[in-house]
């Protein structure tokens, strides 16, 4: 064969393998996806190449819905509302989900000397953040554009119209105590010693982004940034080689901003004093509840931010470090040797404070 046939055989062969495999040479692009869940929302932005973008949102929407199902306290069948009904002196048998989350709540109780407590249900009722009075029914499944007025009368049933007597603190107070709960690793059951209510909220929407960025993993995405209501986790970069980045703001309205991050496979959470709360006779109440005391957290720490290998663990540690406090919440996260940046009032405004190697994750203001 002569070299001009061979060389017309290769152009073929090329043309034919760049035809064949054109599938694989597509450009990664980003791909969004969300969705209502727990009472607010997830979002999603990832790299994709030829994952079917329905199949990203749909194993989103799944893994949250998993995690809904065992730790809402809004749903009456499921499994952490069947756990809060059982009766106390018997063990219950869990979930390893569920067991996870109760045992690392009671492990940053002991570390915060109480001030975080997943058993602090009754007192968050009663200050009207939690199912509240009216709060019989399940929470709707969906909540659109068009619910979103019935969803807001739903969630005032609950809400107090005046602040809680010391008598009815000191009583709520009887049924709480993350002390009461007995956990055994070995059989996987929880007892209660006393008629706790367990509330998860503090920890399961960071465990649930976690739970999000396995499902989204097994399809074989490795570069995204997804958040559940405020909680976040990033991994990887962009398709021009920028790392995700997200903004700390400052805890008003105006949503200054005022420090920028950015990590790789680690999770974010932020707590603050600033959107939840009920005002009463003019008076500010935060829906931090101090479980020491029986009464909302108070005073200059007005948000937190906690960057952890685990979203959930981020996200409860910035509750904790909310009811502790700006002087004892950097003492403990030191001690810990947890990544904070806590924000917290001034007579000049707003100040800040790194523990751990938070500074490490700002790359600009």
């Amino acid at each position: 064969m002569s070299k001009r046939s061979l060389f017309a055989v290769a152009a073929v062969l090329c043309v034919v393998a760049v035809v064949r495999f054109s599938g694989v040479l597509k450009s990664p692009y980003i791909a969004e996806a969300g969705g209502p869940t727990m009472g607010t929302s997830w979002s999603a932005k990832y790299v994709a190449v030829d994952t079917p973008e329905p199949e990203v949102q749909d194993a989103i929407a799944e893994a949250l819905e998993a995690v809904n199902v065992r730790m809402s306290t809004y749903r009456k069948d499921s499994e952490l509302m069947e756990l809060n009904r059982a009766p106390v002196g018997q063990p219950y048998s869990v979930s390893e989900q569920l067991f996870r989350l109760v045992e690392q709540g009671q492990t940053i109780s002991e570390l915060s000397d109480g001030a975080y407590d997943i058993t602090v249900g009754a007192l968050v009722n009663l200050w009207g953040f939690g199912r509240g009075k009216g709060a019989t029914e399940n929470l709707p499944e969906n909540l659109d554009a068009a619910s979103e007025q019935a969803f807001s009368k739903w969630l005032e049933k609950g809400r107090v119209s005046q602040i809680p007597t010391a008598t009815d603190i000191d009583q709520a107070k009887q049924k709480v105590g993350y002390r009461s709960l007995i956990l055994d690793r070995k059989n996987r059951t929880i007892t209660k010693e006393k008629p706790v209510f367990i509330d998860l909220s503090s920890i399961a929407k960071g465990y649930g982004v976690d739970e999000a960025a396995l499902a989204i993993e097994a399809l074989g995405i490795d570069s995204y940034m997804l958040e559940v209501g405020g909680e976040i986790r990033l991994r990887g970069v962009k398709p021009d080689g920028e790392s995700w980045k997200i903004a700390v703001r400052e805890p008003v309205l105006e949503s200054k901003v005022n420090t920028i991050v950015s990590m790789d496979n680690k999770g974010i959470a932020t707590s603050g004093d600033y959107l939840q709360y009920i005002e009463v006779d003019g008076v500010h109440y935060s829906h931090l509840i101090d479980a020491r005391t029986g009464y909302p957290e108070k005073h200059r720490l007005a948000s937190v931010a906690v960057i952890n290998d685990d979203t959930g663990l981020a996200d409860a540690w910035a509750t904790a470090f909310m009811i502790l406090g700006e002087k004892a919440g950097p003492r403990v996260a030191d001690k810990a040797g947890v990544d904070a940046l806590f924000i917290y009032h001034t007579d000049k405004g707003f100040q800040s404070m790194g523990t751990g190697k938070f500074s490490s994750y700002i790359v600009g203001k």
